[in-house]
């Protein structure tokens, strides 16, 4: 009987123990969860908590959906079609088909199945444009179709051939590094002289979340936390607080040029770091950038940026708001500075009359073809241009040739 009683008295002793350690670390660490990133970095949702309004204003921008899982049949519904066919040629198509456990893109030779492959992640929010990746093993493979919003269909995806299906493209882990905010990667010998990466599936922190541009929050929370009555901001590198370099350099890291040659891994940039501690700045630099992926670039040729004193990305553009890519909107920017008495207002004014308050971006910030990127619709032999507009803000004869001759034909028409 005293037997009985010790064990039972030890067994409960043990419990008890466990569950004080357990409430005990619960406490230290408030609640909070801790992150992949290691312990500087805090708890992703205690940003919701003070920041609330900005918080679920930045869910929805194309920033925090930069990527994500394909969960069932999460897509967008625009590119969500059931039984889509997109036709190579005669003999070849590949089928968008959603079944029970996801949807599939199955590539069709004469009439039979020869590759099919789940969609697994998006990279891209869907407003320009979305590319596909599947996972195999621990490696990640781009899909032959993406999904191109200027057409509202799909087609080959960029830089893929036009006469055959391929599904072997590996997305490497600097993809990630501009449509994510975290992934852990190693390196597995393939060859007797190859490698490749592997990523750990669970490690993945999908699209730009707030610690990846304001950097690690842990002791910033921990002490705002601790000290509610302190309004300034403690522990955390503010925007505010940077020169107008650094300011660019926060977008810079990923829209300053996709031809950079990266020297260490962009998921450990900080507000104030140097970028060329993390790309080779005499490497791959082209006369003329390309529009896709070097905005920061294309804007630090400006005469406006160079004889601005605080023109920045955000000047422009905020990134907390969902944006609506409204001309007017966005040639209201260009307005606020640009003005009679200051004498520095657009030339073209007298013949655009009350036009000019929305055609300032199509003269000075025209939508151009890029030379990287381009799509083949379904049944096409020719590809057709990947548009967007470019950040160096210029005069463009033929440009404004077009916008005047557009507007004297409507006038006409009244």
């Amino acid at each position: 009987m005293k037997g009985s009683t010790r064990l039972f008295i030890v067994i409960i002793s043990g419990i008890l123990f466990t569950l004080a350690a357990f409430l005990s670390q619960c406490a230290s660490d408030n609640g909070q969860k801790p992150d992949l990133r290691g312990e500087a970095y805090a708890d992703e949702t205690t940003c919701a908590s003070c920041h609330k309004n900005i918080s679920n204003s930045y869910i929805h921008t194309a920033h925090f959906k930069t990527s994500g899982p394909i969960t069932g049949n999460n897509l967008p519904a625009k590119s969500r079609a059931r039984n889509h066919s997109f036709i190579y040629n005669n003999d070849l198509k590949i089928i968008i088909e959603t079944r029970k456990d996801g949807i599939y893109q199955t590539a069709w030779f004469k009439g039979k199945e020869v590759r099919s492959q789940k969609m697994d992640i998006a990279f891209g929010a869907n407003e320009k444009a979305q590319t596909y990746g599947y996972w195999k093993g621990n490696r990640v493979y781009e899909l032959p179709l993406s999904f191109f919003d200027t057409i509202n269909d799909w087609g080959i995806s960029p830089g893929f051939p036009s006469n055959v299906v391929y599904y072997d493209r590996a997305i490497v882990s600097h993809c990630f590094e501009c449509h994510g905010s975290y992934l852990k990667k190693s390196f597995v010998q393939t060859g007797p002289l190859s490698v490749a990466e592997e990523f750990s599936k669970h490690s993945i922190i999908y699209g730009i979340d707030c610690q990846r541009c304001h950097g690690p929050a842990a002791n910033h929370v921990q002490f705002h936390l601790e000290n509610p009555t302190v309004k300034t901001a403690r522990y955390i590198t503010t925007y505010n607080s940077l020169n107008k370099q650094l300011k660019v350099n926060m977008c810079a890291v990923c829209h300053g040029g996709n031809d950079l040659k990266t020297e260490k891994s962009t998921f450990g940039y900080k507000p104030g770091d140097n970028l060329a501690s993390f790309y080779d700045p005499n490497f791959g630099m082209t006369t003329e950038p390309d529009v896709h992926g070097n905005q920061a670039t294309l804007l630090q040729r400006s005469k406006c940026y160079i004889n601005s004193t605080n023109l920045t990305c955000t000047t422009c553009h905020d990134v907390h708001q969902q944006e609506k890519h409204d001309p007017v909107i966005s040639s209201q920017k260009c307005l606020d500075c640009h003005k009679t008495k200051t004498h520095n207002f657009c030339k073209m004014a007298p013949q655009l009359g009350n036009a000019i308050a929305g055609k300032c971006i199509d003269c000075h910030m025209p939508a151009m073809p890029s030379r990287l990127i381009s799509f083949k619709m379904s049944a096409q032999n020719q590809n057709s241009p990947y548009l967007l507009h470019t950040h160096q803000i210029a005069v463009y004869p033929e440009q404004t040739k077009q916008i005047l001759s557009l507007i004297n034909n409507i006038k006409k028409s009244d």
